[in-house]
């Protein structure tokens, strides 16, 4: 590691909260007869705050949050100014962690200027494997949305190929660069394809399994007054979102991800909001939203 990039790690580290790593200890077991003897499993500690935040088999390949920022800046060095890091963090105590990659050029959507960024999400108590996203940010009305790879070749496993996987961080990286500018261009379909209010209702049962028109009185009784809450401001933020960008594609989806921005509840504890957007439950109705959209 050259000496520039080993600056550049420790200050992303340090100005992230990411300065810490991941221990990986031998667990004890007790016996019918009261004594600890050796087990098969071993905790993964933070080093940091000294929680065991999961447990493992020996097989398990611990990727440190230092390696993984390392190839990310030397994954980005063929992009020049292109592609710089901007933000990251640790998500519930350090069981995962993220990192920003801020695209340089916004993308406009009929009069909307968004901000794109690529997305890297990486687990250190071993619940998933290091994926690679895109994710964009909507100025008009601060919106965020992300998505990652379905693809097998940009999730890697916790395994002994590890170390080599991360390696191909830069060829992914370039494909993310790719899927960002697709990204933009269905977008602006969204934009420019007209669609009728009602289809809000579709969009609502999609997201949330139940609506005010296609979902019967009877089943909308048996809804908690918690659920029936949020239906009516999923309602709202899709009416505030059309009002503003028109009765378009663009106007719909933009109306669930002001939902899960704003309105959505997210965990009570450091980057709980963009836990939820990244991992949680906005980020599962992110996805129905524009697979729902994509069908048009």
């Amino acid at each position: 590691m050259s000496v520039q990039i080993k600056n550049q790690v420790q200050e992303i580290l340090v100005n992230n909260g990411l300065d810490f790593s991941i221990e990986k200890a031998p667990m004890m077991a007790l016996s019918k007869g009261g004594l600890y003897v050796p087990s098969d499993y071993f905790g993964l500690i933070n080093s940091k705050t000294e929680e065991v935040i999961n447990t493992c088999k020996e097989g398990y390949t611990v990727s440190q949050n230092e390696e993984v920022v390392e190839m990310v800046l030397n994954g980005i060095e063929p992009f020049g100014d292109k592609v710089s890091v901007v933000k990251g963090g640790s998500l519930n105590g350090g069981r995962k962690i993220f990192l920003q990659l801020a695209i340089e050029g916004d993308g406009h959507i009929d009069g909307d200027t968004i901000k794109r960024y690529i997305t890297i999400l990486d687990s250190n108590d071993g619940s998933s494997g290091l994926g690679i996203g895109i994710g964009d940010f909507t100025m008009s009305c601060s919106n965020q949305f992300y998505q990652f790879y379905k693809q097998g070749e940009a999730k890697f496993r916790h395994s002994a190929s590890l170390e080599q996987k991360i390696r191909e961080i830069p060829n992914l990286i370039k494909l993310a660069l790719s899927q960002s500018m697709k990204q933009m261009d269905l977008y602006k379909n969204f934009a420019s394809t007209r669609i009728s209010r009602d289809l809000a209702n579709q969009m609502v049962k999609q997201v949330l399994g139940f609506d005010k028109v296609y979902t019967s009185v009877s089943e909308l009784s048996e809804k908690s007054t918690r659920s029936i809450n949020k239906m009516e401001t999923l309602y709202t933020s899709i009416e505030r979102e059309m009002n503003s960008k028109g009765d378009t594609l663009w106007g719909l989806h933009s109306g669930v991800t002001h939902f899960t921005t704003h309105e959505m509840s997210s965990p009570k504890r450091e980057n709980g909001k963009i836990e939820t957007l990244l991992q949680g439950n906005a980020y599962k109705m992110n996805q129905k939203s524009l697979e729902f959209a994509m069908e048009f």
